[in-house]
């Protein structure tokens, strides 16, 4: 019994990041490959929104995570289980902006096969396997802050392209309806009447906040799973 046990906790963990590897990568090339299909003027204004991002660091973090469970390259696993906090946290808000403010308003499909992947099985297999994974460990509160990095690093990154006015690809010079600086609202504005809008500012503190507790939460529950198994 503890012989199976070894080998659940061995071969689960890698098992499961090399899936969000697969796919994460299927999801990315799939959304690249069927573009212009889905409403796009071309594969590469894909690369410009933050979901094919986290998924492509998501990915990328799993691999080598996994390679390293593999190794047992106990240093390599600490410095990767900060990316996997870092990562994890940034596809569950691709996931959540996905399926609570995108998707329901959208006036197109948003439901394709490349979408169900990226926005969802991604973001649900991640959260699962950061929360059961034993093997990440080394975390302290101050990796916390480190997961506001890529959100804000986009928010920059897409703002340049706001303020110059380049087309994400479906015609309008942002990639969220957030990030419209060329609403009624603007950056700062506010609109009560139903529904109410909110300017790009507000938005975009209302996710750092987000972004920062939900690092809280990922990382107190790291801190509670860790302590049961050794690596």
């Amino acid at each position: 019994m503890d012989n199976l046990k070894q080998k659940i906790n061995k071969y689960v963990p890698v098992s499961i990041n090399l899936l969000i590897f697969v796919l994460s990568s299927l999801g990315f090339i799939l959304s690249c490959v069927f573009a212009v299909r889905d409403g796009y003027s071309h594969w590469l204004t894909r690369l410009l929104y933050f979901t094919q991002q986290s998924n492509l660091w998501i990915g990328v973090t799993c691999l080598l995570l996994a390679i390293a469970l593999i190794n047992k390259s106990n240093a390599l696993i600490k410095a990767l289980s900060v990316c996997k906090l870092i990562f994890t946290v940034s596809i569950t808000v691709t996931g959540f902006i996905f399926c609570t403010v995108l998707a329901p308003f959208a006036d197109f499909n948003v439901w394709t096969f490349s979408s169900v992947l990226t926005h969802v099985a991604v973001p649900v297999l991640s959260i699962a396997d950061f929360v059961s994974n034993k093997n990440i460990t080394g975390l302290n509160k101050k990796h916390v802050l480190l997961t506001l990095v890529p959100p804000l690093a986009y928010f920059i990154f897409a703002s340049v392209l706001c303020v110059l006015k380049i087309d994400f690809g479906r015609g309008e010079p942002y990639p969220y309806f957030f990030m419209n600086f060329y609403s009624e609202v603007g950056l700062f504005g506010f609109i009560g009447k139903w529904p109410p809008q909110i300017g790009s500012f507000y938005w975009i503190v209302f996710f750092c906040v987000f972004i920062y507790f939900l690092g809280l939460l990922y990382y107190a529950i790291n801190k509670k799973i860790s302590k049961k198994q050794p690596l």
